[in-house]
């Protein structure tokens, strides 16, 4: 996993919709499978890059406290850029 300080200005390659009931990790990997990442290859595991359950959480409690503002998690994962909103998951070339 590498950290990006910023979210592309190119369009993205995929975006799926974080269900009302769904994980954002689970998100996550659907729109990897939208943007072609071999999620049974070598590479790595999504979680051998990233802490699923602080994901999960970090979003659960977002979602809980919708004043507490909206969150941007923008991270490199398969060489690819992944921005991560309560919302939405976005992959970007």
């Amino acid at each position: 996993m590498t950290a990006t300080s910023r979210i592309p200005e190119d369009t993205p390659i995929a975006r799926t919709a974080v269900g009302d009931d769904e994980e954002a990790t689970d998100a996550l990997l659907r729109a990897a499978r939208r943007a072609h990442v071999d999620l049974d290859g070598p590479d790595p595991q999504l979680y051998d890059q990233i802490d699923a359950g602080a994901l999960d959480n970090l979003t659960a409690h977002n979602r809980a406290n919708e004043g507490s503002g909206e969150f941007v998690l923008v991270v490199g994962l398969w060489d690819r850029t992944f921005v991560v909103r309560p919302d939405a998951v976005e992959v970007y070339p």
